[in-house]
């Protein structure tokens, strides 16, 4: 296989979804890797919620990992990942796992160019389609009656789940806002409710109860995603699944959650967990303990990972990407079509790296 002989770094710093964010102003950074060897590129990327540690992990990327490739060969993913983790080891888990998550894309989508091959084929495909729910049109900020046009709009268009977010709003609004949605949609469209971390275990206990009145189909992240213990006895006495996993940072921090059967469905974040190497051994734990596997935002990547395991229950399409790329994903009837060209097929347009390019 070819060898890299160049890579650059940069970053986006684009709008966040208005539908979605809570704060005036808000904004993603997009920290980007391009790799070159004789006749392809590859990108790679990690994203970060606002600004400011977009540079931290641009500077991580630029004096230790990119040195390192090259002359090294695309298809070295898993050595390569071994060698960025022991030498970042002693930083803990933080920006180390988003610039690790960077390379590791980089690599894997040069890699399956080179071969010939879309990202899934390459990591080895099982399905042509995966289930998806739509998300990312629930911002706290909207009004109820927003709120439930937005889902109601997802269902117009084929989806069959949506995802609300009950964390961080009233209790009675929260409750009140899923009832008109419930009410909207029917009975036969899944809803999956987002704590995003806000409750107490007490909180969360009584309010999954109240949750369970309109049949919700997942509790996601409903206290503090450390807490083993607590999600524990929620998943022992709730009726609904309770998943996570988007802080987790690690495949190791996914065990216990698995063998405790705490989480019903792993959600891990691609750049939060250092890449496509590492999401490959968390949807293999998935699969060995018989726990659904749904990664977290990043559509356009996670399509070729769920395509890829036995595991997959649904995969986030939160299309906040989707207005800078130049393709998007084929999406209907509640399913995402996995695109077929080489490689993970995501690139930014001109336009969105002139407009939104600061380094």
């Amino acid at each position: 296989m070819e060898t890299i002989t160049g890579a650059e770094t940069w970053i986006l710093r684009i709008p966040f979804t208005p539908t979605s964010a809570d704060v005036e102003g808000a904004r993603h950074e997009i920290i980007g890797v391009t790799l070159e060897t004789a006749t392809q590129t590859g990108t790679g990327f990690s994203f970060l919620t606002y600004n400011g540690g977009g540079l931290a992990v641009k500077a991580l990327l630029d004096e230790l990992f990119l040195p390192r490739l090259m002359g090294r060969s695309p298809g070295e993913t898993e050595l390569l990942w071994s060698e960025f983790f022991r030498l970042t080891h002693r930083m803990g888990t933080g920006i180390n796992r988003f610039a690790m998550a960077a390379v590791d894309i980089a690599l894997w989508d040069l890699r399956s160019k080179l071969h010939g091959v879309s990202l899934a084929a390459e990591l080895g495909q099982l399905t042509e389609r995966v289930p998806v729910y739509g998300s990312g049109k629930a911002g706290t900020h909207l009004s109820t009656d927003e709120l439930v046009e937005l889902a109601s709009e997802y269902v117009r268009d084929g989806m069959t789940a949506v995802k609300l977010r009950v964390g961080g709003i009233d209790r009675e609004l929260s409750l009140e806002r899923l009832a008109r949605v419930r009410e909207a949609v029917g009975p036969h469209v899944r809803i999956m409710c987002d704590g995003n971390e806000r409750f107490s275990y007490p909180e969360a206990l009584d309010f999954g109860r109240q949750l369970a009145k309109h049949e919700v189909f997942w509790f996601e992240e409903p206290i503090l995603s450390t807490d083993l213990e607590g999600h524990v006895a929620l998943a022992e006495r709730l009726p609904m699944l309770i998943v996570g996993g988007e802080h987790h940072c690690s495949a190791a921090e996914f065990v216990p959650y698995a063998t405790r059967r705490a989480f019903g469905v792993l959600q891990p974040n691609i750049c939060m967990v250092g890449g496509v190497t590492e999401m490959v051994r968390i949807a293999r734990l998935a699969e060995l303990h018989g726990l659904g596997f749904a990664p977290h935002l990043m559509t356009e990547l996670h399509v070729h990972l769920a395509a890829a395991t036995r595991s997959t229950v649904t995969v986030e399409y939160f299309p906040f990407l989707e207005p800078f790329l130049s393709s998007r994903l084929e999406v209907a009837g509640g399913f995402a079509r996995v695109p077929t060209r080489p490689g993970h097929g995501v690139e930014f347009t001109a336009d969105a790296i002139a407009a939104y390019r600061t380094a």
